[in-house]
């Protein structure tokens, strides 16, 4: 497939995602959130991007209006695993982020989908260990950013994310994670 033939094809799926009761098709922002998105699932690896242009990753992208104060991206999905569905929610105010912000939190996003982020019934019951889990989520998330070569994104949604003290901490976690995932089963360094 050409890069214009992928990247038309990109823009359908995105078209096709994208919910918005907030903004209209046409609209000058809806078109500039567009392209964004574009952006962001032409960054993937063609293998990664073919999991939700061919359809085995079941995605929905919505845009809410703003709550009232600052919020990220949120990923959630429902359903058993074999047919999972995924919604990304935006809200208006990302329409405004800087545009490499906005990319390295989207793709951070789709990390979550890719990484197959289970529904929250799903989740450990006690407070700790929901909370252990859900960082743990965070991070897989982030290594699969690094996974696909767009570690400098992922980087540039920590440091406008966390401080800079948790951004070391997180670093080093996604660096455990990665290695972790190359070593033989049985070893522990």
């Amino acid at each position: 497939m050409t890069s214009s033939a992928r990247d038309d094809s990109i823009e359908r799926y995105v078209r096709g995602i994208l919910r918005s009761g907030t903004v209209a098709e046409d609209s000058t922002r809806a078109r500039g959130m567009i392209k964004r998105l574009v952006k962001a699932f032409g960054l993937l690896p063609p293998e990664t991007a073919d999991l939700f242009l061919l359809g085995d990753r079941r995605l929905t992208i919505t845009i809410s209006p703003d709550p009232g104060l600052p919020l990220g991206m949120r990923t959630t999905s429902r359903g058993p695993a074999e047919s999972r569905h995924y919604t990304i929610i935006l809200f208006e105010e990302h329409q405004t982020w800087p545009h490499d912000l906005f990319i390295a939190s989207i793709l951070r996003e789709l990390g979550h989908v890719v990484a197959s982020r289970p529904p929250e019934d799903e989740w450990p019951a006690s407070r700790s260990e929901r909370t252990r889990f859900k960082q743990m989520l965070e991070c897989r998330a982030d290594a699969m950013v690094w996974r696909w070569g767009l570690r400098d994104y992922s980087i540039r949604h920590l440091y406008a994310t966390y401080p800079e003290h948790r951004v070391e901490k997180l670093v080093e976690e996604i660096g455990r994670m990665l290695l972790q995932e190359y070593l033989p089963q049985g070893r522990d360094s």
